[in-house]
């Protein structure tokens, strides 16, 4: 059983990596799907182990804010407020921090991929205008986006996953990884602008009156009413009420109030990603269940004083290769079970988390956000694997080590 939960896990695992590129195209959720069906169909895992192993809170987390964000996205709420920021810039160098700082903020409210599904063509379009190279604003957008998607439980998936293994809520964890966040946007957008200081340099110009803000008509009604249920469901979740449920109960008044054909929002959810997820929760199951032991004779070596600075930075670092090495959803599906009956299992979620989303940028492959810049930048301005590496090495590394000190720092003052 063990040798079959294996072949299936490594078998999933490369065609995943293959992408585009895999046997009968076969993509990330029917590769989840298919791996979960096999754990069931060769023994590995009961039929009741494998719905017990789907977490369906994260699944209806997921499910509830991708309405609501359809919402935002359709009453072009987004668009308009990253048109008038960037309308804002003036340099080249100016329209890099600025790039940077909304996309971490918007991710670190709105889940990382979403910014980047609707930044890209907008950046493309200004890029053109303005007479600027593309290429440092998308490579600030992707990574950008993936650091200040770890200011709060829901930024990104891997989050999520922890929001719901861990015990803490959503204010908690926001008050305490809003600013690490903050700091490492700040060196993240500092590095790209040294790596692209000559293309940068003394370039000034103005997006005043450009056409694609002239394209862009709000929907002042549904804007309304989406900030309105945004606030609603932001103070849900300082208020400590599940996640799951406020977010759905959010979705459920965006579908009554708008008064809009609700297929369109559910043509929006990405039901793929959906089934992923929830294929991916039993692979990772069968292969805890069969190959755990391994996992809970190696974690001591990286959990034991976690306290120490650098122990955390060995704890951080491990995670940024385990998360390259599996994907950082799957590895923290690995590694939830493990932490949680750990004494010091507060400060390991917290560095968990910042290391597993900080990984996202080591490479183009590291996180979807990445890709989704990538694909949709491949006509106007291919970025290629080492650009994004010369980049997502530095930064990296550097937001790691700040990150893992920032919350040793924390552990000395009692904040964890």
């Amino acid at each position: 059983m063990s040798f079959r939960a294996i072949c299936i896990f490594v078998m999933c695992y490369l065609v995943i990596i293959a992408g585009e590129h895999s046997p009968r195209k076969l993509d990330r959720p029917a590769v989840g799907l298919l791996g979960g069906v096999f754990m069931v169909t060769f023994g590995v895992l009961s039929r009741q182990e494998a719905l017990h192993a789907i977490d369906f809170p994260t699944i209806v987390l997921l499910l509830g804010m991708m309405l609501v964000i359809h919402y935002a996205t359709a009453s072009e709420l987004l668009n308009v407020l990253a048109h008038l920021l960037l309308k804002r810039s003036h340099s080249a160098r100016q329209l890099l921090w600025i790039v940077c700082i909304v996309a971490g903020v918007l991710s670190a409210l709105f889940i990382n991929d979403t910014i980047c599904l609707l930044m890209t063509p907008l950046l493309l379009t200004a890029t053109k205008r303005a007479g600027l190279r593309a290429e440092p604003y998308l490579l600030g957008l992707a990574t950008s986006s993936n650091v200040g998607s770890v200011m709060t439980i829901t930024g990104n998936p891997q989050n999520i996953l922890i929001g719901q293994s861990s015990s803490w809520s959503w204010i908690a964890f926001a008050l305490r990884m809003i600013p690490v966040g903050l700091v490492c946007l700040t060196i993240n957008a500092a590095i790209i602008a040294f790596l692209y200081r000559k293309t940068l340099s003394g370039v000034r110009f103005t997006l005043d009156g450009s056409e694609e803000g002239q394209n862009i008509a709000l929907h002042k009604k549904l804007a309304v009413k989406t900030l309105l249920v945004l606030v609603g469901l932001l103070l849900a979740f300082i208020c400590g009420l599940p996640l799951d449920l406020s977010a759905l109960v959010a979705a459920g008044v965006l579908l009554v109030w708008a008064n809009r054909p609700s297929e369109e929002a559910l043509n929006a959810v990405d039901w793929p990603l959906l089934l992923f997820f929830a294929g991916l929760f039993v692979l990772v199951e069968g292969i805890t269940k069969t190959q755990g032991h391994w996992l809970t004779q190696l974690l001591p070596a990286f959990t034991q004083k976690p306290g120490g600075f650098w122990q955390l930075c060995r704890f951080s670092f491990g995670s940024v290769i385990g998360s390259n090495v599996f994907s950082n959803v799957p590895f923290v599906m690995l590694l939830r079970n493990f932490i949680s009956p750990l004494p010091h299992a507060p400060l390991l979620w917290l560095v968990l988390a910042m290391s597993s989303t900080f990984a996202g940028n080591l490479t183009m492959l590291g996180s979807v956000a990445n890709l989704i810049v990538a694909q949709g930048a491949k006509k106007d301005c291919p970025l290629s694997f080492w650009a994004f590496l010369k980049v997502g090495v530095p930064s990296t590394v550097l937001t790691t080590l700040v990150g893992a000190f920032l919350l040793w720092v924390y552990h000395l003052l009692r904040w964890v």
